[in-house]
This record gives structure tokens, sequence and C-alpha cells, in this order.
């Protein structure tokens, strides 16, 4: 039989009649960590030494518990343990150096027995290449930690092209500035071309480089055998890069965190082992770039060199990383963590300074700007860790780091207080101690609100069975035109079971509301969902005639190369009732 619908399109939409507020009043918990200014964990407060603001309200504690759990059979054991916890491990083989790797699985083999203290502990070992590959589930085995540990101590570490090269550029623009001087060609140093200079077959004579460069003595060159603008290019090549590499990282992390649904309750931690997370992709290329120039023009002043074909002015390359700006990306990855109740802790034994310096040779500085350059690789750690209640131990010794992180599970205080609305991505929750003691809070347990439970659940839909489906709702694609980069704009129907929806009438109107999700992706994971919500006053002529039949929602979209699924979730939002199916695109 053929199903009967009818087109949203066709309906009249209205907005509905704000109704009057209700105030509910639910609880939020925490799990607060408390240490001092030397970071050893302080016990024995009450509720009289916190204070939590919820947006900017002092809210009231209604309970506080300290959790401590020591050795198994001992009284601390047998005191108040908490909930299981989960703990799952990411390792980025794509940005740690192999050696700081071997190091991390070292010191979290030694650690394995402390961290799974409880009998209902777990812990879950995953790698990330690009997309994230659970190497283990939800496991208390030690045997199998320990195997895939040894194999992920043996892996060799994933290839990144683009770092060589960078070097090289570096390397190349010290050489030539140091044997390019006033412009003359050097037996020791090779000549670079500018990016304009070179022809189709790329070949040019020294004297069609010399005619450029006495038509052109205004161009950005450092010396004539350093183009500036050539280096710059080459530098947002590599940012770009850089970016993609780490949106890549943030999709896997994301797609990580939908592991913890089929594990409730307890503590939840993501430990990161990775190399690179900057919040500006490439700002260390530019740093790096910004100090060669400096000390190459401080150079060439301090030597009185020939200022032919050198830039009397040059814009600082720091100016060029707000194009990669990666902070969004990485906020909504700790809105998510933060959401789901789970803390991140970063730890790398390692950091990039001796190569910084490697490979700038003596025109980068040991100090300061070694400083900055390797932290702007590195900042997105801190800013997840500071945003879930973690840690980021980048540059301290792994078994420091973990030994950190078995107090944080070990030593905390369960605190609830009251709040008037459900936590949204936008809720901000703060927890101070007295004393002037640190205090980072996690969230435990707290009402989230419909619309973002059902746009994490449409992410998870991706590469997880679908959700129950109590709205009915089911897809259809409808193929559309291919572009020239292999994108296709196309329609998909929602068809929305009319049955199903709570219609209710006021005055003489039908009216009912609800949000659609969606999100196009792949078995790895998917754009953040749009939504949309809409209206809808029917009279009880309309009402009738959709008894029995579906409404047909309409969504135009967009689909990239190399996506092959759209995920799609619905809320009634008089009901609360939630619809959820997936389709794949052909």
């Amino acid at each position: 039989m053929v199903r009967q619908f009818v087109l949203a399109s066709f309906l009249s939409l209205s907005v509905l009649a704000q109704t009057s507020e209700t105030i509910n009043v639910q609880l939020t918990n925490l799990d607060v960590v408390v240490t001092d200014g030397r970071g050893a964990r302080v016990g024995g407060l009450t509720k009289d030494d916190f204070e939590v603001l919820e947006n900017g309200v002092r809210r009231e504690i209604t309970n506080l518990s300290e959790v401590r759990r020591g050795p198994a059979g001992t009284e601390a054991g047998a005191a108040s343990l908490g909930a299981p916890r989960r703990i799952l491990v990411a390792i980025d083989n794509r940005s740690i150096p192999q050696s700081a790797r071997k190091r991390v699985v070292a010191s979290l083999r030694q650690t394995v027995n402390q961290l799974l203290g409880g009998g209902g502990d777990r812990l879950m070992l995953v790698t990330i290449s690009g997309s994230s590959k659970p190497r283990t589930g939800w496991t208390s085995d030690r045997a199998e930690i320990e195997r895939v540990l040894t194999e992920i101590e043996q892996e060799p570490a994933a290839a990144r092209l683009d770092e060589a090269e960078i070097n090289n550029m570096f390397a190349d623009m010290v050489s030539a500035a140091q044997g390019n001087v006033g412009g003359k060609r050097s037996a020791t140093g090779p000549r670079r071309p500018s990016a304009s200079s070179v022809s189709s077959s790329g070949n040019r004579g020294n004297n069609d480089m010399e005619a450029d460069e006495a038509a052109d003595p205004g161009s950005h060159r450092l010396g004539a055998a350093v183009d500036y603008n050539l280096i710059l290019t080459r530098a947002r090549a590599f940012a770009g890069s850089r970016q993609n590499e780490t949106k890549q990282t943030l999709g896997a992390l994301a797609t990580s965190l939908n592991q913890f649904q089929a594990a409730p309750g307890g503590r939840r931690l993501v430990v990161l082992v990775g190399g690179t997370m900057p919040l500006f992709a490439g700002a260390d290329i530019f740093q790096r770039l910004d100090t060669a120039l400096r000390e190459m023009e401080r150079h060439q002043r301090d030597t009185a060199m020939s200022q032919r074909g050198a830039s009397a002015s040059l814009n600082s390359p720091m100016t060029e990383k707000t194009a990669f700006d990666m902070s969004k990306d990485v906020d909504a990855l700790a809105t998510a963590a933060r959401l789901k109740g789970i803390a991140f802790y970063a730890v790398n034994p390692e950091t990039n300074e001796k190569q910084l310096r490697d490979s700038t040779g003596t025109y980068a500085s040991a100090g300061v700007n070694d400083f900055a350059a390797a932290n702007a690789t590195t900042d997105g750690f801190y800013r997840l860790a500071i945003a879930t209640g973690g840690e980021s131990h980048i540059g301290r010794s792994p078994d420091v780091a973990f030994g950190d992180i078995q107090r944080d599970l070990d030593t905390y205080y369960s605190l609830g207080y009251r709040s008037t609305a459900p936590v949204t991505p936008e809720t901000k929750i703060v927890v101070k101690a007295k004393g002037g003691l640190n205090a980072r809070a996690t969230i435990a347990q707290a009402a989230v609100s419909p619309e973002w439970q059902v746009a994490d659940q449409v992410l998870s839909q991706h590469f997880t069975e679908a959700a129950a489906n109590d709205l009915g709702i089911n897809l259809v694609p409808e193929a559309g035109a291919v572009g020239a980069d292999g994108s296709r704009k196309m329609v998909v129907r929602v068809m929305i079971p009319f049955d199903k929806l709570v219609v209710t009438k006021e005055g003489s109107d039908y009216v009912c509301a609800f949000s659609v999700f969606v999100s196009v992706g792949d078995a790895t994971g998917g754009a953040q969902p749009q939504q949309e919500t809409r209206n809808f006053k029917w009279n009880a002529e309309t009402v009738e005639k959709l008894r029995g039949k579906s409404i047909a929602y309409g969504v135009n979209l967009t689909v990239g190369a190399g996506r092959d699924r759209v995920s799609v979730g619905l809320l009634d939002l008089r009901s609360g009732k939630t619809g959820y199916a997936r389709a794949q695109l052909q």
C-alpha cells in the first residue's frame, strides 16, 4: 500500500503563544578535587568551606561527602568508595613521539592495579591516527590490558610528512641568510628562488633572478636568497595541514566519548596521551618564523650588511595565526565531555623545545620564544583539562602524572546543590574552596537539557545502532546533483507519523511543536547537528485529514565528498518524546 503523507511546507506556520513559566528545582551533583598550594589533596572540609556559583548566582549546597579510597583490605579501602569508575586512555599515535609513548605506556603498566582498585572499575584503550580505534572494550582483565599495551608500545609512530618539510624550510632560511652577504651568492649557501621567479620548468638562471631583484627592489626578501612571501606561503600551508590534523583528532576524541554511554555512573576520565593540540593551528610555526625574522634583521643591522632587497618593515607573522583558530573546536569537545561528566587529563613527558632550537639553528632564541612556540602546540590540552575538572601534565614525568590521576580518583568530595534549570552547554558552574584552596569540579549527575541529549545521540548514531524511535520517524533520501569537488546537494525527507505527535487544542486551533536535529557524516562520526524548530497551528478540518498519515519534513543538505550517511533526531516539544533514524546515502 502506498504510504500517504502531507508535506510540512503545505502547512500554515505560526508562533505558539508563550505559556507561563514553571520553575523546577533539581539537584546537580559534582565531584570536586581540592588541593593546597603544593598540590596535595585536602580532606576534612565541610559544606561551609565551599561556594557554588551557577551562571554567577550562588546556589544552596544540599549535601557534601568525602570519598577516600585506599588499597583493598585496608581501613581506607573499606571507607566510602564511591561508584565504579571508567578510565579511557586515548593515545594519539600521530602526534606523540614514539619515545614519549613508550614512557607513558611503561608508567600506565605500573599503575593499572591502582587505577582499577575496585571490583567494578573498568579501563578502555583507544588509539588515534586520524580516526579513533578502540583496542579493548571496557575491561579489568590485566592480561588483556598488558597484551594491548605491548602492541601499542611496539607500533611505529604515524607519519607526519609535513614536519620534515617545515624543518627544512627553516634550515634553508637560516643557511641562505648566513651564506648570503649583501645579496651575493655564497659558495656554501644555495640560493632558493622566489615563488615568482620559477618558470613552468622550474629552472631560472642567476641573471634572471638578479634581473627580477633589480626590477622589484621592494620585494619582501631578507637578502636576495630569502623570499619572505614564499616562506610565509609555506608556513600557511603547514598551518592548514596542522589544522586539518587537529580537527581529525578532536573528531576522533568526540567519537571516543560515546564509549561512556555503555558505562553509567562513577568517575569518568579520559587520559589523553598526545603530542600536540593547538588552539591556533600553526601558531608555533608563525612564532618560529617571527623569531627567525627578527633575529635576522638584528644580525643584518649589527653586521652592517647591505640592505639591498631587504624589506624595510615586515608585519609580524603572528598576525597569521587568527586564520587557524581551533578554540571553538576544542571548546565543543570540552562541552561534550563536561555534560557527560568526563574529566580530561593530558599526559606527555616530552616537549618539542629541542626540536624547535635544532630546526631554527642560530636564529632561534633558546629562551622565551622557544617556550612560547612549544606551548602553542599544547595549549589545547590545558584548555580541555581546565574546562572539565582534569589536569594537564605536559612535560611532566608520566609516573608523576599517573600518580596525580590516581589521587584524583581516590580522594575527592561529592557535592550536591540546588539548581533551577537543566544544565546546557552555556551553563557555567564555578566551585570555590575557602582558605586559598584550589577546587576542580566535574559534573557527576545533572538534569541535562533535552535538546543537548538529542544532539549528542544524533552524533553517536553515526557509528552505533539507532536509538529508541518512540516517534516512529523514517528517512527518505532523494539523490541530488554532484559538484566538481565531489559534494552533493540533496533532500532528505523526515517522515513523521502525525498520530505520534502531541497536538493540543488552544481555542479553536490545534497546535504542536518539534525540533529536528540533522548531522551528515560517516562511520567515524559526523558534523555538529543542525537544529531547526517548527511550530504548527491547524484547524480542526486539517487535523482530521492528517490522522493516520505522516508529515514529510524536507531537509536540504550539502553532503561533502566521502560522507555517506545522515543521522536525524526529532524532539516533540510538547511531550518530550524522541525519534531517531539513520540512512545510508547513495
